[in-house]
């Protein structure tokens, strides 16, 4: 498979990796509007390099794109390739505002081609554990889900993930976003949310959000987000009547712990640890473009993440970006 990459940053090198390690593909093009960081990052991994993803689908002919900008450009990156006939696996979030993840889904829908988000954290071995055992109701009745993606990263305050015009808000759509996909992923839609966002400079997006929300089958919310945290934590849990499961990004590894009433908590297994999970959300796009099942994140799913955020936003007196 041919593979065009939009966006030469950080994130597009972890992409152009996970496309190296299937022998069947190759990275063909990339595109940066910055040309020489584009020519550096086409060089890197042997394609053709742009200053446009309009001069790029002039000159090539990919079958699939992964868009690696910046939330603002999204509805114009994603919806071109979409309307070339190019599938699309886009970064998260959808993109920085309701309105144009909106417009996305309706592109996605009109041209009725593969469009999926890259919630990576759904392709971490941990989440599909509990998705799977929910589901099956091992957990007996879910109350709660319990997530922290906390760190201390003051530099980040003074980037574009934070200011709203580009990013849409900071730290709730950067970090905020992922929590949210999982929770979802995992027990279900939010259909109320409750949240308290932090700032620490006028003008800016938040540093740090806190969450409750309630699902449509009852469970419970509880997700802290920061940039500014004293501490770092990245870790995730669902308790339910039956068992409680947790996996700490630190030191879980390819274990969850499992709880259970009157009973020492266990470790159960892993095929593998987290870090597989840029790897397999690409091989579940190639799955997804063949027409296979997939737990990618849909163009829809990115929707619903989109409008809890922008629930959130709009209790801080935060009115959509335009």
């Amino acid at each position: 498979m041919k593979v065009a990459i939009v966006g030469c940053g950080l994130i597009a090198d972890i992409h152009a990796r996970c496309v190296g390690l299937v022998e069947e593909d190759r990275l063909v093009s990339v595109a940066d509007v910055n040309p020489s960081a584009a020519r550096a990052f086409g060089d890197k991994f042997g394609a053709q390099a742009f200053g446009s993803v309009e001069a790029l689908l002039a000159e090539t002919a990919p079958e699939a794109a992964i868009v690696c900008t910046p939330p603002n450009s999204h509805r114009q990156i994603a919806g071109l390739l979409l309307e070339s006939g190019v599938p699309v696996l886009c970064e998260k979030p959808l993109a920085h505002s309701l309105s144009d993840a909106e417009a996305l889904v309706d592109i996605a829908s009109r041209t009725g081609l593969p469009a999926y988000v890259a919630y990576c954290h759904r392709f971490n071995p941990a989440t599909q554990l509990m998705r799977e055992y929910v589901q099956q109701g091992r957990l007996g009745v879910v109350h709660t889900f319990r997530n922290a993606f906390i760190e201390s990263s003051p530099g980040i305050v003074d980037t574009w993930h934070t200011d709203p015009q580009v990013a849409g808000g900071g730290c709730l759509i950067g970090h905020g976003s992922h929590s949210i996909d999982i929770l979802q992923f995992i027990t279900g839609p939010v259909v109320d949310v409750r949240a308290q966002l932090h700032f620490a400079e006028e003008g800016r997006g938040d540093v740090a959000a806190d969450l409750i929300t309630l699902g449509e089958n009852g469970v419970a919310g509880l997700i802290s987000v920061s940039h500014v945290s004293a501490r770092d934590e990245s870790r995730f849990e669902v308790i339910g009547t039956e068992m409680a499961m947790e996996y700490d990004y630190v030191t879980s590894g390819r274990t969850v712990t499992i709880y259970r009433p009157s009973a020492d908590p266990v470790k159960e297994d892993l095929p593998e640890s987290c870090d597989v999970r840029f790897l397999e959300q690409y091989r579940a796009f190639r799955e997804a473009l063949h027409g296979r099942p997939t737990l990618l994140a849909t163009f829809e799913d990115g929707l619903s993440v989109s409008r809890v955020v922008d629930r959130c936003q709009r209790q801080a007196g935060i009115q959509e970006i335009v």
